[in-house]
């Protein structure tokens, strides 16, 4: 057996030792590395992967926006060209005028607006001018960086997305969007509510028609109908009591709207009408106070006039009104669409 003498034992411990003390050190180091390495290529194959969106989304984006600035720049031009026909002092009598005659027809547009009027109009603006300005900012930032690349290359998309994003405020854009989806939910919530309120109404409604209705119906169809087919009588009776009375309700909806915005038209007509008529001189006060008993003699007047309006015209517009008012239908058409997909 080989044995060690007493002064070689102790050195070849303290050499072993020393050994794995050098490699438990480097373990650690190695560790580190590795995982600093990691979150770096975990972050270089997520940007990759998310280059086709963000091409996608620039590329929308890129479409989009001209038309959007443009309708922003016509509307500030149309304003303008209306600066001296006083729209500003007589926009909102205008505006109370047209919602006692028309505002049944645009059930959705009404009730739209009334969400956002009643969460403030003026801090809904201001917020979307902040995104305006800051996608201004981005894309006179991603045009740079466009000049100052390559000539006669196509600027990449996706990079141009990123060179916006580095140029706008983030908490500028990130406070405006939160405030549009508030706007859009309370929007959303509005419609949803009134809608099912009707279609809850309307069946509980048909719920009731079909317990009478089928007493006096059931027998006629038993003798119209071949034997083999009484089964479908029932069910059927019931889905069209429930059809005619979601129907009627759906209807009392648009008489109830009618009647609520002729009400609340007429009360912004009577108020503006006579501010205008103070600030261009052609009153040196207001004459109806809202607490006295002639303007509500004044709103009610103006309201049933619209309101009978609105009946005798089944809730549409007659020529050539309907023309004028296609931008406001097709907002109509697409917050009913809305309510549909949400």
């Amino acid at each position: 057996t080989m044995g060690f003498s007493e002064d070689e034992e102790p050195e070849m411990v303290s050499t072993s030792e020393a050994k794995l003390a050098e490699k438990e050190s480097v373990a650690p180091a190695t560790e580190r590395a590795a995982a600093s390495v990691e979150p770096k290529a975990m972050l270089a194959a997520a940007s990759a992967a998310a280059i086709p969106y963000l091409d996608k989304a620039a590329d929308l984006v890129e479409k989009a926006s001209p038309y959007c600035l443009m309708a922003f720049e016509k509307g500030k031009a149309l304003l303008v060209k209306l600066e001296p026909y006083k729209l500003d002092v007589w926009g909102p009598a205008l505006f109370g005028l047209l919602l006692v005659f028309f505002g049944g027809r645009f059930l959705s547009t009404v009730a739209a607006v009334e969400a956002v009027r009643m969460m403030g109009f003026h801090r809904l603006w201001d917020h979307v001018q902040k995104l305006h300005i800051n996608y201004q900012n981005g894309l006179i930032a991603a045009r740079k960086d466009g000049d100052a690349g390559a000539e006669g290359k196509p600027q990449d998309k996706g990079k141009m997305l990123l060179v916006m994003l580095k140029s706008v405020n983030p908490e500028q854009v990130a406070e405006a969007l939160h405030v549009v989806y508030e706007y859009l939910i309370a929007i959303v919530a509005t419609l949803r509510f009134k809608f099912a309120a009707a279609v809850t109404l309307g069946s509980s409604i048909g719920e009731m028609f079909h317990q009478g209705v089928d007493h006096m119906v059931h027998p006629m169809l038993e003798r119209a109908v071949p034997r083999e087919y009484h089964k479908w009588i029932a069910p059927a009776t019931k889905v069209a009591c429930r059809v005619v009375a979601v129907s009627l309700a759906l209807l009392l909806q648009r008489v109830v709207s009618a009647f609520h915005s002729s009400i609340r038209g007429a009360y912004i007509f009577v108020i503006s009408a006579q501010k205008a008529a103070v600030k261009l001189g052609y009153l040196r006060a207001v004459i109806l106070e809202e607490d006295s008993p002639g303007f509500s003699v004044a709103v009610a007047g103006v309201a049933g006039l619209g309101f009978l309006n609105q009946v005798v015209y089944g809730f549409g517009l007659p020529f050539p009104f309907y023309i004028l008012f296609f931008p406001v239908y097709v907002v109509e058409w697409l917050l009913s669409t809305f309510i549909g997909i949400v």
